[in-house]
Parts: structure tokens; C-alpha cells; sequence
């Protein structure tokens, strides 16, 4: 019998990024990015960003509410990078410079 694959065909160079990145909630991947180091980030948007379109067309196969295991651990990925790239982007740091505290924020989810 042959083990279910971490990620879906065709996205194996992602793996190494699924015990950090595949996190389920918004609170727990806002947590990485601020505890994570900037060159960390870097990596990681890098190397989700040149495969964002193939993800996009891949995980649009599927029910989003339905997602094998696969499919789900590459969505969890995908809502990481959204989570890193402002980081990346825009402030050049894992947290917003000269901002109130992200510990003061607390993320709700439904």
C-alpha cells in the first residue's frame, strides 16, 4: 500500500514548506510571519510565487469546502503566501515598521 503524497502531483518542490506553512488558521500563519526571519519569508514567497498559477488552476478543479488532504495542505500553502506577501511587498520586514504592536491585535475567526 502506497503512503497518500504530502502535496498534489507536480508540486513536490513545495513540501519542505509544509510542516511550517500549512497552517489552518489566519491567527496561526499571522504568527509564523512575525516569528519568522525576513530571508525565511523571502524563501518561501519565492518559491510559492513562481508556481502561484499552477496552484490557482490546480486547486480550481476542486470544491474548496471538499479538498483532499493533498489539495488542502497546497490550499493552506496559497493562504500563507497571502499572509507573506504585504511582508515581502510592501514592508521588507515580517511585521509592519513603525506600527501599533501585532501583539496588541487579536485575529478573531468565524
Amino acid at each position: 500500500m502506497s503512503e497518500e503524497p504530502v502535496l498534489p502531483e507536480g508540486f513536490a518542490e513545495l513540501e519542505p514548506f509544509v510542516p511550517v506553512w500549512a497552517l489552518r488558521s489566519e491567527a496561526e500563519r499571522n504568527a509564523r510571519r512575525l516569528a519568522s526571519a525576513f530571508d525565511d519569508l523571502r524563501v518561501f514567497y519565492d518559491a510559492m510565487l513562481r508556481r502561484l498559477d499552477a496552484v490557482a488552476a490546480h486547486l480550481a478543479r476542486f470544491d474548496l469546502g471538499a479538498l483532499p488532504d493533498p489539495e488542502r495542505r497546497l490550499y493552506l500553502l496559497a493562504l500563507s503566501l497571502m499572509e507573506v506577501a504585504p511582508a515581502v511587498e510592501i514592508h521588507g520586514a515580517p511585521d509592519v515598521p513603525d506600527a501599533i504592536e501585532a501583539e496588541r491585535f487579536v485575529i478573531r475567526s468565524p
